[in-house]
């Protein structure tokens, strides 16, 4: 084909007005709003994006846009080809809406953007030259590693192979063909399927018919021929498969609402005065005022990798210990077992938790007759997971939930350990005459064993799928926990009750209404919890995907979130319970295992410090879950102890936190400072490294690990500059505890074994003295009444600092 000029793979524009009527193209569209409001609608949902908003508009959707008079927006229109050749997919979705979300990512996209904006200023809209194209493909670097959403991430996996096998036999029968007279016969026939099924089909996975589907792929070639070739109407429109020019023209008036001829023309137009236009005076005026202070010397901008603080020692409050109170075990036939009770009593010796949190009480292990009516339950079973918590000075946190017990590899890779439960998991709540009968036997029978003072001090919660959320389903949650909540009140007024196990990662706006349906209802709840995972879940059309998201500020985003929608519907008085928490569901992610962890544990702990008013770390020990897979000494459980009761660094972390004093000083990003008023402070600090572009392209259970350092974003060190003011003179003894990969890492340690399978007795010994963290001791007198401490951290290290004074 003959070409006058190549077609741009990326085009930028600056624009100042806009009212574009619903459309579609397959480029793949990039808006970024500088000035002023500009309103997206895709499909039935608006997008109000607002200055310094970022939004992708994926290829094919139909979406239209209007603007206020005083907008300034930048569009990059995207080749959906160049995306599809470069990820070898043609399953291409993006999610990238900064109205939505706050992730730290989308700073980092708006400062290339703004880069390019620069760049095009002061070459006055020239886009031939490479520093445009470099800053272009940077763009588009950032979108694939944070915002892309794979074929890998759609649920359901079940059918995912033959799905997926489909839509691409569909897309590559279409791009090879689409210049022919094909039919939904012809590709029905290729695909051994009946007409009526793959039209529906096309209809439920396209958003469109077979026919409109086809005739956007041969427009989309076409106007690229239109624009960027000689070739005359005639010939393009038969080299794209249209039957005649009155056809191909009848298609593309009704798409572009003009004559192939017209546009033609115009565009001809366009390029003859195309200097003048890119030049517009108005735009690029407005376009200097944002970038005129990028222009100004940068001053007292703080140093990548060092952190300084200075604090009053005289300024303290009680501390409030939100990381020490609760942590999950996984369902509460785990706690029958005595090697899981083994792991419990060594937790509660070294980090001294209250709450044990479990779910699944109704589960067959419990041999409980939900139907027997004459109120003679069995309890006994149920009775040993209560005897041995109350035995080791544990208060139950029960779930009323039923969840199974699984093992997960990653979103789209699930097992259920116990065949049995599955049934028993597919039962709807149960009758709510039948639980209240059984709650008020089990609470009578809970006063008369353990004593009302004892069982005061107890949780219980009532967990809502919130994946089956609906209007009629809220009713009926509020139903059922009303009577759980009376009936437990009835016997116990000191008994926490609450719900209803929020995932912060879906459904925003209905939670919303939820909340203020369950605030105005007759029971509220003594506290709310929520689970945080990272993760994003969403629709494209019929598919529900799950991506791992790339904010490294995930969990502060998610419950800051929470509390202002808590605050909107007047429940900012309740307390909010974290109860499942963790960077990762899967079980089978060698993270788990290793320094980032203890440090992800750290960062967040101090991030959501007097926001949440307990965070339970999913899970306690490894030997919940472990399958025919877990043969080896560490296999990316979750837990902070690991099979063979080794502390991981994630456990470390637990550990330092304890260490703290009972008064609060203050806080910076990296640390937290404790004092005991008595001329002794404790310091946590981390370095916790965001994960990178190869986490989020490798599969949770499939990461090596063997090079774990590739998984993150930089591993660069952290210099801690802290300067303690007010202290009383004299001499201080220092105390420095680290964990770091080269100290006290069990996965490190292991990797010099190289991960060696088979494991005596008296290997398993050594890696529980290894495991400890490195101490260093010094002295150092105050100046003045201050302190100056510098703390270098290595990627991923977490270190715990006592400073007492000794003269």
């Amino acid at each position: 084909m003959e070409q006058d000029t190549r077609r741009d793979k990326l085009k930028l524009n600056v624009l100042n007005e806009v009212d574009e009527l619903e459309h579609f193209h397959q480029d793949i569209e990039l808006l970024y709003v500088l000035e002023g409001k500009l309103d997206v609608v895709i499909g039935e949902q608006t997008t109000h994006m607002k200055e310094n908003d970022v939004l992708v508009v994926n290829a094919n959707k139909k979406h239209a846009l209007s603007g206020s008079e005083n907008v300034l927006y930048m569009q990059i229109m995207i080749s959906y080809n160049l995306v599809s050749d470069v990820l070898k997919s043609i399953d291409i979705i993006f999610w990238c809406d900064s109205t939505k979300d706050e992730s730290e990512r989308y700073d980092e996209l708006r400062n290339i953007l703004r880069a390019l904006l620069n760049h095009y200023l002061e070459t006055h809209g020239n886009t031939a030259n490479f520093g445009h194209i470099a800053l272009c493909y940077r763009v588009m670097d950032i979108l694939s590693m944070y915002f892309l959403v794979q074929a890998a991430d759609r649920e359901n996996m079940d059918d995912k192979d033959k799905f997926e096998d489909r839509i691409v036999q569909i897309n590559n029968y279409i791009r090879a063909n689409y210049n022919q007279a094909i039919s939904l016969k012809d590709l029905a026939d290729k695909l051994y399927l009946s007409n009526g099924y793959l039209s529906r089909f096309f209809k439920r996975n396209y958003g469109m018919s077979f026919a409109e589907y086809l005739t956007n792929i041969r427009l989309f070639h076409a106007v690229d021929e239109l624009l960027y070739s000689n070739a005359p109407v005639t010939r393009i429109a038969y080299d794209n498969g249209f039957a005649s020019v009155a056809v191909f023209n009848k298609v593309f008036k009704k798409a572009y609402g003009e004559t192939p001829s017209v546009m033609r023309k115009k565009a001809k137009e366009q390029k003859e005065e195309y200097t003048e236009e890119k030049r517009n005076p108005e735009i690029e005026k407005r376009l200097e005022k944002h970038f005129i202070v990028d222009k100004l010397p940068k001053e007292n901008l703080e140093q990548k990798g060092n952190r300084q603080g200075e604090h009053s020692v005289l300024k303290s409050e009680k501390i409030k210990n939100i990381w020490g109170n609760t942590i999950n075990v996984d369902v509460a036939s785990e706690l029958l077992r005595s090697e899981v009770q083994e792991h419990i009593m060594m937790l509660k010796q070294a980090f001294d938790f209250q709450y044990i949190r479990f779910w699944n009480v109704f589960s067959p292990e419990f041999l409980i007759d939900m139907d027997n009516q004459n109120g003679n339950y069995n309890f006994t079973r149920l009775d040993l997971v209560f005897d041995f918590l109350v035995n080791q000075g544990l208060k139950p946190h029960m779930d009323l939930g039923m969840k199974p017990h699984m093992i997960l590899y990653n979103l789209q890779s699930i097992r259920v350990c116990d065949e049995r439960e599955k049934s028993y998991l597919q039962v709807e709540f149960m009758d709510l005459k039948k639980m209240e009968h059984f709650l008020d036997a089990l609470m009578q029978h809970l006063i008369y064993r353990y004593g009302r003072r004892e069982v005061d001090t107890w949780r219980m919660e009532f967990w809502f799928n919130e994946g089956l959320w609906s209007r009629q389903a809220f009713a009926e949650y509020f139903e059922q926990f009303g009577m759980i909540y009376q009936t437990v009140k009835k016997y116990s007024e000191g008994m926490q009750v609450g719900g209803s196990g929020l995932r912060l990662d879906l459904n925003a706006e209905l939670r919303e209404q939820f909340l203020k349906e369950w605030n105005s209802s007759q029971h509220r709840p003594d506290f709310l919890s929520a689970y945080i995972f990272h993760y994003e879940r969403g629709k494209e059309d019929q598919d529900c995907y799950a991506k791992r998201s790339a904010d490294n500020e995930f969990v502060l985003h998610r419950v800051l979130h929470l509390k202002e929608q808590m605050q909107k519907v007047g429940m900012n008085d309740i307390k909010l319970y974290i109860t499942e928490w963790n960077f990762t569901l899967s079980v089978r992610n060698y993270l788990n295992d290793s320094c980032f962890s203890g440090a992800y544990i750290i960062k967040n702990v101090l991030d959501l410090y007097g926001k949440v008013d307990d965070i339970a770390h999913f899970v306690a020990t490894d030997r919940t879950q472990q399958y025919y897979d877990s043969n080896e000494l560490l296999f990316g459980g979750t837990g902070i102890l690991s099979k063979d009761g080794i502390l991981k660094p994630s456990g470390f972390a637990f550990d330092f936190l304890s260490r703290l004093y009972p008064y609060y000083i203050g806080q910076g990003e990296n640390y937290l400072i404790s004092t005991d008023q008595h001329d002794s402070y404790g310091i946590i600090c981390h370095n916790q490294k965001a994960l990178g572009y190869n986490y989020y392209f490798t599969k949770e259970d499939e990461l090596e690990k063997e090079h774990l350092w590739r998984y993150f974003e930089n591993r660069d060190e952290l210099e801690l500059n802290l300067t303690l003011t007010d202290m009383s003179e004299g001499t201080y003894q220092i105390k420095v505890y680290r964990i770091n990969e080269k100290n006290g890492s069990v996965f490190s340690i292991w990797s010099e074994m190289e991960y060696e399978k088979q494991l005596s007795r008296n290997d398993i010994k050594y890696f529980r003295r290894a495991c400890e963290p490195k101490l260093t001791i010094q002295k150092i007198k105050t100046e003045d009444r201050k302190m100056n401490l510098n703390i270098q951290l290595i990627a991923n290290e977490i270190a715990f600092i006592r400073i007492r004074k000794i003269s």
